[in-house]
């Protein structure tokens, strides 16, 4: 399952290919609390750490083209909505340098985890907590992950099929939009169907082990580099 993923997962190796996403979890997690609580120039230097993260990790950037538009819209939205509120340049710079900081770490997660990796990690740590189904609530996880691109292509496979039947969105935008979004529902279910009816075939058990995903020396550095990056973030507020 792993070609039906979060944006565009690639097996390179890299380093942070390697890390246990549990501790990749753990990480954002502290990062995320430092981006919420830093100061303007704290963001602007974590912004570009992610930048250069990216360019580390050889990020194929044109598999992202369709995301990054939607992003860049996001993000001017953000920024003209804070802008017209009047209270100078630095809240509305302050809040895309936020939104993009955290798309960037969804985005290093996304690409560097696997959803069968994110699946095994995360089952095998909530199966030591006792009465908790672990196995079976890390393969919901990868089964939920692993529809939202199917989401994205299912979308842009009925606007391009409309606009190739030549239909106006402008002439009825409210018919439109309900007939687009039912139409992209449909589309849902029977992708569902399909997937549940191959893992039925395939005699597939949720409730199945599937293999311990161990901690390196790698997760040891990434734990030691987001604890420093916080005691700095406390130290500098």
């Amino acid at each position: 399952m792993v070609e039906l993923n979060l944006f565009h997962y690639s097996d390179r190796g890299t380093f942070l290919h390697r890390v246990n996403p549990i501790t990749k979890i753990g990480a954002l997690l502290l990062f995320s609390l430092i981006i919420s609580t830093t100061s303007l120039t704290g963001l602007v230097l974590f912004f570009l750490s992610f930048l250069v993260l990216l360019w580390v990790i050889a990020l194929p950037i044109l598999q992202y083209r369709r995301e990054f538009r939607f992003f860049l819209m996001m993000g001017t939205i953000i920024g003209c909505v804070r802008a017209l509120q009047g209270n100078g340049w630095e809240n509305p710079f302050s809040a895309v340098v936020r939104f993009a900081s955290i798309i960037c770490m969804g985005i290093i997660f996304a690409d560097t985890s696997a959803p069968d990796d994110i699946s095994r990690a995360v089952g095998h740590t909530l199966s030591y907590i006792p009465r908790v189904h672990g196995n079976r609530i890390g393969t919901t996880i990868e089964l939920t992950i692993s529809t939202i691109p199917l989401l994205f292509d299912i979308s842009m496979e009925v606007y391009v099929s409309r606009k190739a039947r030549g239909e106006q969105a402008w002439k009825h935008p409210v018919r439109y939009i309900v007939s687009y979004t039912s139409t992209i529902f449909e589309h849902m279910l029977d992708r569902a169907q399909i997937l549940e009816r191959a893992l039925t075939a395939r005699h597939f058990n949720p409730d199945a082990d599937r293999g311990y995903f161990g901690y390196t020396w790698r997760d040891l550095i990434v734990v030691m580099v987001s604890i420093a990056c916080t005691a700095i973030n406390w130290w500098w507020l």
